[in-house]
């Protein structure tokens, strides 16, 4: 029976694997994230469309779950540029759980999405975004430790640029599906995740004693697949469902082991210190327009919309 969860507190991603008849090792990783308080808090300092905050609250959500299946100790960024009435979608994650997001459309336009279709299907890439790219960032703030993979925005959905950046750059065989939803200003965002556990030698298959263990794994992991395939969206969006229920509802025949579960919080990464440093590179006849009748230089976070007065570098050196 589901147990009944405050939105609010649903700022977890649940690692599972399923190891069904194979034996101990599991041959399938996943990942259920469960991110609407962080989401709700998020989207509240925004005046989005309702179907601009459905794609960026599905954004959020599949960047939490892509960032635990990544071992790295830094940044992962989901961006996408479209020509369509969104130019630019961010979310972000650290290693550590902080998340932010954000997104900028074309406000002089009508939304192509209306709220009642918006509020029952994934966001539609498409309609929001049109043509153009998804990049996948993982940024450990270090000269070698930054790589990139850049997706074209073929698919319907977020879920499909994830899918595909998975089989392009990583070489691993992947599912995703995310769902967004809102009831009374409360934010259910949630992505489900699964991935074939890698063999050895990185193949996409783990090694196997006999052609019948392997033959199992192949069984497994296209059953797990299927059954990923039937997750619901009112599942999904659910926010009496929790998500440890959801994953035994889905993959009960199939041995599910659920870890720990991560915490997700909203917090952005800004600071005084961060918008000085990039003041100080700007040329003086550009900052002259910034100053304002204080005498200050006023800038406000496109992600947490602080507002900060820094004064112009030529009055602190």
């Amino acid at each position: 029976m589901a147990s009944i969860i405050d939105p609010l507190a649903g700022r977890q991603i649940l690692p599972f694997y399923l190891v069904g008849e194979t034996g101990a090792a599991p041959v399938v990783r996943g990942r259920i994230a469960s991110v609407g308080g962080a989401a709700t808090s998020i989207l509240d300092r925004h005046d989005y469309p309702f179907a601009v905050a459905s794609l960026q609250a599905e954004a959020l959500a599949i960047a939490a779950c892509l960032s635990t299946f990544m071992k790295f100790d830094g940044v992962l960024t989901l961006q996408a540029k479209g020509d369509g009435f969104v130019k630019t979608l961010l979310a972000d994650m650290t290693s550590d759980g902080a998340m932010r997001g954000y997104t900028a459309f074309d406000g002089e336009s009508t939304v192509p999405v209306a709220d009642d279709m918006a509020d029952s299907m994934p966001a539609s890439v498409p309609l929001l975004l049109g043509s153009g790219y998804a990049a996948f960032t993982v940024d450990q703030g270090t000269e070698n430790g930054r790589y990139q993979g850049i997706v074209e925005l073929a698919g319907d959905t977020l879920s499909d640029a994830a899918q595909a950046w998975f089989a392009n750059s990583e070489q691993v065989e992947s599912a995703i599906a995310a769902a967004a939803g809102c009831r009374d200003g409360i934010w259910t965002a949630t992505a489900l995740m699964l991935q074939r556990v890698a063999g050895d030698g990185g193949n996409a298959a783990r090694s196997a004693d006999t052609d019948a263990d392997k033959a199992a794994q192949d069984d497994l992991w296209h059953t797990a697949r299927t059954l990923m395939e039937s997750v619901r969206r009112d599942e999904l969006v659910d926010p009496a469902l929790d998500p440890s229920t959801l994953v035994f509802r889905l993959f009960n025949t199939l041995e599910p082991h659920v870890a720990p579960a991560l915490p997700v919080a909203d917090k952005c990464r800004c600071s005084p210190e961060k918008v000085t440093a990039v003041l100080d590179q700007m040329p003086a006849e550009e900052l002259v327009d910034l100053v304002a009748d204080s005498g200050m230089i006023e800038v406000t976070c496109e992600f947490c919309k602080t507002t900060r007065a820094i004064s112009p570098p030529a009055t602190r050196h």
